[in-house]
This record gives structure tokens, sequence and C-alpha cells, in this order.
């Protein structure tokens, strides 16, 4: 009798035991939580945006009408001149330009660096990532308002350049406006393109570069032919960790445009806190998120996932 209450209880204990080490449960256990926040941080909030969306909102109750529409698509290009003479257009198409720019002047500044960093390493590494990284101490505001008192008409810069002499009066091109949001943006994601770069240069054989310099390759040539091919995944990866969060900036462009500037995040802030147009906002915000969508199906078709997480 106690051999087969013993039996019975060892059969439980494996059972218990077994249901948590099979494959699926182990799959679950790993990615449950994590797919638990994916949904609640997510895919809920988004399903809510794309079906406010197409809903209108009653102006005295400021009440979700729930009833299909395309009204708020049709607002966005709505005016009395050609579609490409909306605000939204207008300001949807200069997002994209500071988002570009932002993206290849990262791009150019960080690969030298981190070329630099990859063939080096030891402390020259330590020094440089720590002085990358060391902004990121701060507050992200803090940095954002930092460069607000650099530019300007009596900001640091020109300020400096009048007190030496260099300048009479202020230049336009420190005054705040599109050159200044472009030079807070690229401050601010320009450690995301360096660390992807690097973890792509890290992991390759220079070797490579030197056989090719024997036979006769010119620098620029090596550089086109060998390495670029070699460190695409970095530069995808970097371009996309930089061009999707300046083109939905708003902190940078609030600070540093002054007015001056009205980028995609700043025309739906103002819709919603004036107007209270969450359905304007909400179809506005749908072509941001078709761009990050249209962007990483065009980097898939160059690189793997795994390659974008640089493993």
């Amino acid at each position: 009798m106690a051999t087969e209450t013993s039996e019975r209880g060892q059969s439980a204990r494996e059972q218990f035991v077994g249901a948590f080490t099979s494959r699926a449960s182990k799959l679950g256990i790993t990615s449950g939580p994590a797919l638990v926040w994916l949904f609640l941080l997510l895919l809920t909030p988004l399903t809510f945006m794309v079906a406010v969306s197409f809903t209108s909102v009653d102006t005295l109750t400021y009440e979700i009408i729930w009833e299909p529409t395309l009204g708020n698509y049709n607002q966005l290009f709505a005016g009395q001149g050609p579609f490409w003479q909306t605000a939204f257009f207008q300001s949807l198409a200069l997002s994209y330009f500071i988002a570009a720019v932002t993206t290849v002047l990262c791009l150019v500044l960080a690969f030298p660096l981190a070329y630099l960093l990859a063939r080096r390493g030891g402390t020259t590494f330590k020094v440089v990532i720590f002085l990358v990284l060391l902004p990121f101490f701060t507050m992200y505001l803090v940095r954002a308002y930092s460069w607000y008192l650099m530019f300007g008409p009596s900001g640091v810069l020109n300020s400096t350049l009048m007190r030496l002499g260099i300048t009479n009066g202020p230049l336009g091109i420190f005054n705040y406006g599109v050159p200044a949001i472009i030079v807070g943006l690229t401050h601010a994601y320009f450690p995301y393109m360096l660390l992807s770069l690097y973890a792509s240069l890290d992991g390759l054989d220079f070797s490579l570069t030197e056989a090719a310099r024997d036979l006769g390759a010119s620098r620029a040539a090596t550089l086109k032919d060998v390495i670029l091919p070699l460190v695409l995944p970095g530069i995808i990866s970097g371009s996309l960790f930089v061009f999707v969060p300046a083109l939905g900036a708003f902190i940078t462009p609030r600070f540093l445009g002054q007015g001056k500037v009205l980028m995609i995040g700043q025309l739906i802030e103002s819709r919603i806190n004036s107007l209270y147009a969450i359905g304007y906002g909400s179809a506005a915000s749908m072509f941001i998120v078709l761009s990050i969508v249209v962007a990483f199906a065009l980097a898939f078709r160059y690189v793997s996932i795994e390659d974008l997480g640089g493993v």
C-alpha cells in the first residue's frame, strides 16, 4: 500500500515537472510575459487608435460616435488648394525630410568613429563610449533645453561669434528652425547609430580589407566593395533606430523650432489640444505607423531580424 502511494506521488511529480519542461511550456514561460506586455502596451493602444481614426467626435459632449466614416482621412487633405498645400501634407513632408537628414548625418558622423573603435578597442573604446553615452545620464528634456540655450539670436553660438568679432550680428543659421532641430536630433540619436555600426564592424574580419589593399584596391573601392556590404545590417538597423524616433519627435522640435517649424507630432498635438480632434490625430498617426511598417518591410528585404539584432 505504501509502495502504491509512493509510486502515485512520484508519478504526479513527474507529470508536474514534465508539464513545465516540455518545449511548449518553456516557450510559453519565456515569451509569455513579453507577449502579454506587447499586447497591453502596443497592440491594444494601436488597435484603439485605428478604430478611432474611422470615427467622429460629438463637438458638444466630446463623446466618440462609433459609426464608421472616412471623414478624418478626407479632412487630412481637405483645403482650398491642392493636397500638397495642406498643413498635414507639408508637416508630414517636412518630418520626412528632417528625419532623413538626421539619419544621414548620424551615419556619416558615426561610421568613422565606429570603424576606429572596432580597430582600436581597449581603453580607447571605453573612453569614447563613456563620452558618447555621458549625456544619457541626464533627462532628455534637459538635453533639449541645453541646445535651446545654444541657439537663438542671443544664444551661446551667436554671442560667442559676435564677441570674437567674427560677425557683426546674429547669424540666421544659428537661429531656431530646421537646422537647430536637425542638430538636436542628431545629438540625441547619434549613440544608437554608433552602437549599431560598432556591433557590425566589431565582427568584421579586417584581413579581408588588407587582402583587398594588397591586391591593388583603393581605399574607396575597399570601403565600397568589402566593408559596406559586410556591415550593411548595422547600417540598416542604425538607420531604423534613428529615422523612426526622429520622424515622430516632439520635444526637440518644440524647443528648437520656436514656432517656425511644424512637424507631424506638433500638428497632432495642437489639433487634439485645441479642438479635441482625436479622430484627426489618429488618422494622421496612421501615416506614421504605416511609414514605420514600410521602413521595416524594406529593411527585411535585405537583412534578417537576427542581423538587425547584431547576432
